[in-house]
């Protein structure tokens, strides 16, 4: 029976010196973004949110068992990814790297932050819709297309605001230590 669990240890100890080694090659090793951190840290919040997202189109369009059983499996998937991420950026922090959260805009170039808006701005431009679907006089695609890109600008101007203050409480708080 040891031998067994001994195959079974280092099967598992393979595959995961091949994940790290594929996920160091993809830039893992990177610090994560701010997003990430936060995912990691709490991710069952955030696999309920996640789960939500899947769960009311599928809700708006079938039976409340259906609704329910996707939402479950959805949280479940979301969750084991999120516990898998916390588990990697936990070992980083072991092995030395550094993991502090480096996910401001105003340093990275301007291509990444267009991709980045672009990305976020379609799931919330389709969200908006279907938000709105269930409204008597729902947006159109336009409409939503407009209110995503005012939600995705509102969230990076939050950020620079929260990154300024910060920067200004450090500022104070050296000059208060000096």
């Amino acid at each position: 029976m040891s031998g067994r669990t001994g195959t079974t240890g280092r099967t598992l100890a393979a595959l995961e010196r091949a994940f790290l080694a594929l996920d160091r090659g993809m830039g893992g090793a990177n610090p994560p973004l701010a997003p990430q951190v936060f995912a990691a840290r709490h991710p069952a919040a955030c696999a309920t949110a996640a789960a939500l997202l899947v769960a009311i189109p599928v809700g708006l369009a079938s039976a409340t068992f259906r609704t329910i059983l996707v939402g479950t499996c959805a949280w479940v998937l979301f969750w084991a990814v999120l516990r898998l991420e916390r588990r990697r950026q936990a070992h980083y922090a072991r092995i030395g790297y550094d993991t502090a959260p480096h996910g401001s805009w105003s340093t990275a170039r301007p291509r990444a932050v267009l991709t980045t808006v672009l990305v976020a701005w379609g799931p919330v431009t389709v969200f908006i819709w279907l938000v709105g679907r269930t409204q008597d006089d729902p947006y159109g695609w336009t409409a939503s297309a407009v209110f995503g890109v005012l939600a995705i600008a509102g969230g990076y101007v939050g950020d620079r605001l929260k990154a300024r203050r910060r920067t200004r409480d450090r500022t104070a708080a050296d000059q208060d230590a000096g």
